[in-house]
């Protein structure tokens, strides 16, 4: 396919990137994208790899945006995290898949390197478009230098040990996880609907395979930790795995929210 865009002209698209990238690509405005990117940009999906910048990416987000009609997709947009060299845009992309109704969580990153590079990181499960489930392999390299708030700590540390309990113990009351498929586990006095989430990953065991979850980067307003991470199932021989989850403190200083988008959860169901 021969690239058409014009590298020499402006783009019209305004707003921050991660804003803008659902809406561009599901309004024919792909090219403008691309051109708003600039030539040495990058773009990680889970479904169409790694793209480098100029005529690749105009070809792969032309793609993406064919991809997208030919699934009837629209955007709901749930909400927006700024840091200081990334912007964050989560919500849900409501398709078709074989006839049937898919509502597929997504988030968009949106990373501003020197020189005006930009680095695109898009993160949703993928268990509703491939047989088998494939091991995303890690986007960024674990930083120690990333350092999330208590409760998100609390929570990363209790998943390391497959604690349940802690795990729920995290949660403030009233607060909600939103798993990678677009299910909600509310949290009710004795765990509720958030413990049965837990005990159903662990099932027919009563405990959850640790899952390591390593920091790599974060876009945090306050309130929302946005965290891109690399998680490894067990005693550490399962491959590691990229994945993404924006967390949410309650007044209490407990989570009132968890959003997750990757498939970090199926990663421990496949090491038992």
């Amino acid at each position: 396919m021969v690239d058409t865009v014009d590298r020499g002209t402006q783009s019209s698209l305004r707003g921050w990137l991660s804003d803008v990238y659902w809406p561009a690509l599901l309004s024919g405005e792909a090219d403008s994208l691309a051109i708003r990117l600039g030539e040495r940009a990058t773009v990680d999906d889970p479904l169409f790899g790694h793209t480098g910048g100029g005529a690749p990416l105009g070809v792969r987000l032309r793609e993406i945006a064919v991809w997208l009609a030919e699934h009837q997709a629209s955007f709901e947009r749930d909400g927006f995290v700024m840091g200081s060299d990334r912007d964050v845009t989560y919500g849900v992309l409501a398709l078709t898949q074989q006839g049937a109704p898919v509502r597929l969580p997504v988030a968009v990153v949106a990373e501003r390197k020197p020189e005006r590079v930009v680095s695109m990181r898009i993160y949703h499960s993928t268990g509703a478009f491939r047989d088998r489930r494939a091991a995303r392999t890690p986007l960024l390299a674990p930083s120690e230098r990333t350092v999330v708030p208590p409760p998100v700590a609390a929570y990363l540390d209790a998943r390391s040990r497959g604690d349940i309990a802690a795990l729920v113990a995290t949660f403030e009351d009233g607060a909600t996880l939103f798993d990678s498929r677009g299910a909600l586990h509310p949290k009710r006095e004795g765990g509720g609907a958030l413990q049965g989430h837990y005990a159903a990953l662990a099932a027919p065991q009563t405990t959850l395979v640790p899952v390591s979850v390593v920091a790599s980067a974060r876009a945090d307003d306050g309130r929302l930790c946005a965290l891109e991470y690399t998680a490894t199932a067990g005693a550490g021989d399962a491959p590691a795995e990229a994945g993404f989850a924006v967390f949410e403190r309650g007044d209490s200083g407990l989570l009132h929210a968890l959003r997750f988008y990757d498939d970090v959860d199926a990663l421990g169901r496949d090491s038992r």
